[in-house]
Order: C-alpha cells, then structure tokens, then sequence
C-alpha cells in the first residue's frame, strides 16, 4: 500500500516529518519539489509505517472527549473529574479531584461552554505553575506564556521567549518538567545539536524517559478529539 501524506511548504530549511493522529504530515522548504519529498519519504518508510501503525492501534482503543458530566481529563497526570451543573453564571472551580463547572442560563451549547471554561481553567493553572517553577530555574527566558498549539510541546524564539501549550499540563509533572527545561536549554543552543542533547542530559539526566512518555502519548494528548490516554 502506497504512503498516504500530506505537504505543507514554507520557508523553512530543512524537510520534517510529523506523524500526528495517525496521519502522516511533511513540512517542507518551498524548494523541495513532490520528487524530491517522495525520495527522502523512501529511506524514511520503514521507520514512517512503524509509527504510523503504533499510533493507528492507540487511537482505536482511546475514547473521544465530549466534554460532558462526569468525564475525566488529567491535571499533571493525575485525573479530576468534571462535574457539571446549571446556575445563574458560568464558571469553573477545582475542589479536590473535581472540577465543578457551572453553566450559565443562558448557555445555547452545553459542550462548547465546556470546554471553553476547561480550556480557560488549563491556560491560567499552566502559567500558575510556569510562574512558580521558572524562578527556580537554571536559566531564565525574557518572557514566558502558555499557548494553544496543535502539534507541539513548546517553542523558543531566537529573543528569548519561552511558550508552551497547555496541554503538557495535562502530563505527568516529571514529564512537564523536562519539556520546560528542554526549551529552556534552547535559549543557549537553538538546534538540536549534540551540545544540546548533552546540555539537555546534564540538566536532566533522565530526560530519555520522559521523551518516550511523550512519543507514547503525545498524539492523543496534543489532539482535542482525545485530551486523554489509556
């Protein structure tokens, strides 16, 4: 069976392969014709067909959110419980293992409030969390934010900004941990170079273990159909 993937082009300089809800996605230099995609694909199949098909046999046995009562849905790897209910105004509070998420009366779509108070609650704990961890950290960045990204952890910039995607936060807290000090390393080494691992592993010395987390569960955690992992 042919390799079914999509292209997308840009000014990028180099050709990456992304393999994300069981479909396969090129990010490719605007010079790369489909020719020259099509043979860089070829010496990467074998490797390509094996995580395509782990991540097909995951999806198939992950449920689908529908953000409704009585979900869960993680916070630093551990579950809370939604726990949905009609009142006068929309909000949303964490009570121990709980989250107790009120919908307004004049609330037209139950399951987009939902998930829009979720969301909200995820965006303000992460920065909570970033803001509490940072100061301690071995380096600093300028400035830090959370994002909403689809398909990756974090993101440094060449001026020293830091932004990570509020879904980490839905991983374990030693997983979390590594990914902030992965991009912080990349204030110092923009690349993934050999100084970078090596700096990496000087930081963390376990940061293998939370990078097979990340490649085990990262497709169904990134994704909004999923939020969650078995």
């Amino acid at each position: 069976m042919d390799l079914i993937y999509t292209i997308s082009r840009s000014k990028r300089r180099t050709l990456a392969i992304k393999i994300s809800e069981g479909e396969v996605r090129v990010l490719a230099p605007n010079r790369f014709s489909d020719r020259k995609i099509a043979q860089v694909l070829a010496t990467r199949e074998s490797w390509i067909r094996k995580h395509l098909q782990r991540q097909q046999a995951l999806i198939s046995v992950t449920p689908e959110r529908s953000w409704q009562h009585g979900e869960t849905i993680p916070w630093l790897g551990q579950p809370l419980q939604l726990q949905v209910s009609n009142g006068g105004t929309s909000g949303i509070e964490r009570v121990a293992d709980k989250l107790h998420i009120t919908l307004g009366s004049r609330v037209k779509h139950a399951q987009r409030q939902i998930r829009s108070l979720v969301i909200q609650w995820y965006q303000q704990q992460a920065q909570a969390w970033l803001n509490q961890y940072l100061p301690q950290a071995f380096t600093q960045p300028r400035q830090s934010r959370i994002a909403s990204y689809k398909a990756k952890w974090g993101a440094c910039t060449r001026s020293g900004e830091v932004s990570l995607s509020w879904k980490l936060w839905l991983a374990p807290e030693w997983v979390v941990t590594y990914v902030v000090q992965h991009e912080l390393v990349h204030l110092t080494h923009f690349d993934h170079s050999k100084a970078f691992w090596q700096r990496v592993a000087e930081v963390n010395p376990d940061y293998r273990k939370a990078e097979s987390w990340l490649r085990q569960h990262g497709h169904t955690v990134l994704s909004e159909r999923y939020l969650n992992w078995q």
